[in-house]
């Protein structure tokens, strides 16, 4: 019947968000549930540095977030968790655009190639980190940093950031994805 909400899309969009809440605050899925069921009220976290700010027609364009079940996957060293961490990555990049077709697969080969989307994936050479491999690292909210560091190796803060890194400086996925193919990085 037309109209109907089910049960499944009620409960994705309510933990996405919870997902997109987190990025928007800096913190873990998990500590931002958490909060929620001691009953804290949502605070946005004031600690992004360096983070472009962009009105595309979204609430918070840095922080739409995933609702798949396993986006508990915020550790990010697994298949499991890499492969939870481009589900959020899916659903960040919706309101960009870039959730299908060729903006799609171009983001997804470029952090392929970046880190295999590894939200703890760290370069010892050029000390790049993180899903977008973000160099420094401080450029990204501290949720996103290494936990070594004070952060939480954030998944969705780290996609979110860098989501919107590629909507400054190169307007789109494909561009930065052409950029990454000619210099060998972006």
């Amino acid at each position: 019947m037309p109209g109907r909400i089910n049960g499944f899309s009620l409960a994705y969009s309510a933990v996405g968000a919870v997902v997109m809440w987190s990025g928007i605050k800096g913190e873990t899925i998990s500590d931002t549930f958490k909060g929620l069921l001691s009953g804290q009220a949502p605070t946005q976290n004031t600690e992004q540095i360096g983070t472009p700010s962009l009105n595309i027609g979204t609430p918070d364009a840095s922080s739409i977030a995933s609702a798949t079940a396993s986006a508990s996957g915020e550790s990010g060293g697994t298949n499991n968790g890499n492969k939870a961490n481009q589900a959020i990555g899916k659903i960040l990049a919706a309101p960009y655009g870039w959730a299908t077709g060729q903006e799609w697969d171009d983001l997804v080969s470029l952090w392929n190639r970046e880190s295999g989307w590894n939200n703890t994936a760290d370069n010892p050479q050029s000390g790049a980190y993180g899903i977008p491999q973000s160099l420094p690292y401080s450029k990204m909210p501290k949720a996103a940093w290494p936990p070594s560091d004070g952060g939480s190796a954030s998944a969705s803060a780290q996609i979110s950031w860098g989501l919107s890194y590629i909507k400054s400086t190169y307007g789109s996925p494909s561009a930065a994805w052409a950029h990454e193919v000619s210099a060998g990085w972006y």
